[in-house]
């Protein structure tokens, strides 16, 4: 097994004067796309970005090779989303949601002035198999992905990416065998944006049959091996371009080089993707293999950064450091087992935050479908407008029409009850509250691992100092990463924007995280069954308590085991599952005052609502 723990690091950036004359450029760019349905409209911009990137950088067209999904066949087979209609959050788990929230529309795959070829396993064999009568030693292959990805969690060689068809395609191993039938002196640089994609950071083992790298294949990745990457998501129209690819394509297109970009986006990204290069991966393995004498990984990185520290300035490392802390809202750590701690704090607080977001759509989707039975009760003509029949014989557009008259009509009628109202808005505003707090963790947690890419990197390059033959090698990497394009010289970028803040100080997000907490009695509850309903006079929304957490509000108040909670005091519950909207929109300190039928008696519980402890799987 790989010590992947500190697969991770911002490597040496060699000076352009350094860089080789790497003869001719050639491109092998890969969209696989998996199926038309995963196949999004982002893959293909991302391309149509990087063919507008080389032409300016006046690469020749035949020297570009693209493979996309299905190639030039008519058949649609891309992916594009219309953005969600307002008040969409309205049919959110309701019967009908999965019909009408289904915006997504299909076209074929168009690349103006390219020849798009299919992007199997057979068809980018064949691609190689060209390119070795092409390439001569000397020159360059950029391999470029944009595409989804899978992981092997015995090993990264046996990470994937996603090509055209059920069952296609390629692995890490693969892929470097298959590129090794190139020259061996001729240059391979990947730029990977699917998930899992630093698994190709050992593409270098298989094409050059070694586990230390010669300097001949390396790359620059969206992510380490074991997580997901961001950019293949916005597949919505006229979104946003964002994600590793985006960024790291705007950002060479400004400066031309390779390692200025990658730099760069390490602070200009703010989605969760972890930008990685080979020569981070080197040196991390270098540190995992090497951390002997009862020491762990981390307390050998933290020595030697100290070493580093005390023998020289390394300014460039400390700006990047302080730049990216104050960007996403965190504290400069000043040591790897400082960027553990916060990332340790981050994820306890992402699992609290992810709970209540669970706890909020549930009550959500509950309140919703209610909502729904009572507003087709009062306009029936809907029923039938909404039968699954009818709305699989609509056109997308005319199901987009239909879903946006719908909620125009559904929110009106939600929003005519006031006491509908505050519920809806409580329900709402908690569940994307938590959405957004728990999206902005996941950011923060990415960029203290960025920041630990820049500690442990020059941590890696303290060890080698008196290690000649793994100098030699991450010479040789960072050699290789050295590429740069002829793009022509554009204005520099405005400060202004980038120097802002991209999200909140961290305390504010804990703050509204606390503001947004759902309320909790618990107890787990069941639907009372309908004969038994009508056997006894219960009202459609009656729920039998079936287990109650000891000490909570509902045990101190006196709910019991076998209770049938019928409403509240002057309000039964109309619908199945009423009590866990009621109970989740309450917020803490609210006094709840439950109807219950308790054997053949009537009685009315009082309890106070309270915060949920993590951890808690009841309402």
């Amino acid at each position: 097994m790989r010590p992947l723990a500190l697969a991770l690091g911002l490597s040496l950036v060699a000076s352009p004067a350094a860089a080789q004359d790497r003869g001719d450029l050639r491109v092998l760019a890969i969209n696989g796309g998996g199926e038309r349905m995963e196949n999004y409209a982002s893959h293909l911009a991302h391309l149509r970005q990087l063919v507008d990137l080389l032409t300016a950088a006046k690469i020749p067209a035949d020297h570009i090779t693209v493979l996309s999904s299905d190639g030039n066949a008519p058949a649609p087979d891309l992916a594009t989303r219309e953005p969600e209609p307002a008040n969409a959050w309205l049919l959110q788990g309701t019967h009908v949601d999965p019909l009408l929230r289904d915006l997504t529309t299909y076209e074929s795959s168009t690349l103006p002035g390219v020849d798009l070829r299919p992007a199997t396993v057979t068809s980018l064999a064949r691609a190689v198999n060209e390119l070795r009568t092409l390439l001569r030693p000397g020159d360059t292959l950029l391999v470029y992905v944009t595409d989804h990805g899978t992981q092997s969690r015995r090993d990264p060689t046996g990470n994937r990416i996603t090509l055209w068809g059920p069952r296609e395609s390629i692995s890490v191993a693969r892929l470097g065998a298959l590129l090794s039938r190139l020259p061996p002196t001729v240059r391979v640089v990947s730029l990977m944006s699917q998930c899992y994609s630093g698994g190709f950071a050992y593409m270098h083992e298989t094409r050059e049959h070694s586990r230390i790298p010669d300097g001949s294949t390396c790359g620059y990745f969206s992510s380490t091996p074991d997580r997901p990457a961001y950019g293949c998501y916005p597949e919505i129209r006229g979104q946003k371009a964002i994600g590793h690819s985006f960024e790291f394509l705007s950002a060479l297109a400004r400066s031309g080089s390779f390692p200025t970009a990658h730099t760069e986006i390490l602070s200009s990204d703010d989605t969760p993707d972890i930008p990685l290069r080979s020569s981070d991966v080197y040196l991390a393995e270098l540190l995992g293999r090497n951390a002997g004498d009862g020491r762990d990984d981390i307390a050998l990185a933290d020595s030697l950064l100290r070493q580093a520290f005390a023998s020289g300035d390394h300014a460039k490392e400390r700006n990047l450091v302080d730049r990216i802390a104050a960007l996403f809202g965190l504290r400069r750590p000043t040591s790897i087992a400082e960027v553990e701690e916060q990332i340790d704090d981050l994820l306890t607080f992402l699992d609290v935050v992810d709970a209540r977001a669970r706890i909020w759509e549930a009550a959500l989707g509950d309140f919703n479908q209610a909502n729904l039975v009572d507003f087709l009760t009062d306009r029936p003509a809907w029923r039938e407008r909404l039968q699954h029949r009818a709305l699989l014989s609509l056109s997308t557009p005319a199901r987009h029409a239909r879903t946006r008259e719908l909620l125009s009509e559904l929110f009106a009628f939600v929003t005519s009850d006031a006491m509908r109202t505050l519920q809806a808005n409580r329900l709402a505003t908690g569940l994307q509250t938590a959405d957004d707090i728990g999206y902005r963790t996941d950011i923060r947690v990415a960029a203290l691992l960025r920041i630990r890419f820049v500690l442990t990197t020059l941590a890696g390059r303290e060890w080698v100092r008196n290690h000649d033959k793994e100098a030699k090698a991450l010479r040789a990497l960072v050699m290789c990463e050295d590429l740069s394009l002829p793009v022509p010289a554009t204005p520099p970028r405005m400060k202004v924007a980038a120097e802002s803040p991209s999200l909140p100080p961290l305390a504010e997000d804990l703050r509204r995280a606390g503001a947004i907490r759902p309320g909790w009695i618990g107890v787990t509850f069941v639907p009372v069954s309908h004969g038994r309903r009508a056997r006894l006079g219960l009202p459609e929304g009656a729920a039998t308590i079936t287990s109650q957490v000891p000490h909570s509000p509902a045990a101190e108040a006196g709910l019991r085991q076998g209770d049938i909670v019928t409403g509240t005091t002057g309000h039964p519950f109309g619908h199945p599952n009423d009590l866990r909207p009621l109970i989740a929109s309450s917020k803490p300190g609210q006094s709840l005052d439950l109807e219950v039928l308790r054997g053949g008696s009537r009685v009315v519980i009082k309890l106070v609502v309270r915060d949920a402890p993590f951890g808690q799987g009841k309402n």
